[in-house]
């Protein structure tokens, strides 16, 4: 449940637990375990994810829509409630908002 030190390390990884600094430790290590396990679940490491959703060159996003559907893919893998799947792709998506990116918003279901 501790994120590896490595994981930590990386650049976009401590812009966002800077972001965590009011939680408890066990809140924020949570939190960013919950990152690491999305990092592996896309197969990439988190500063890769900050730089190639959103291209400098064009100032466009490029898988912003990829990101999205992803991090809603990885909350639904843990098969509980609504509520909780929207929490933890939530956490994905603070991940995203703290390196200054967005991923589309989520809809609860009960929107659609």
């Amino acid at each position: 449940m501790v994120p590896s030190p490595d994981f930590v390390a990386h650049r976009s990884v401590r812009r966002y637990a800077a972001t965590l600094a009011d939680l408890t430790p066990r809140e924020r290590d949570e939190r960013l375990d919950l990152l690491q396990s999305f990092a592996a679940y896309v197969d990439r490491d988190p500063d890769t994810m900050i730089e190639e959703i959103f291209d400098e060159e064009t100032r466009k996003y490029r898988k912003r829509g990829f990101y999205t559907d992803e991090a809603k893919a990885f909350a639904a893998s843990f098969g509980d409630s609504p509520n909780a799947r929207l929490r933890r792709s939530n956490v994905i998506r603070a991940f995203f908002i703290a390196n200054g990116r967005r991923l589309l918003t989520e809809r609860p279901a009960w929107m659609s």
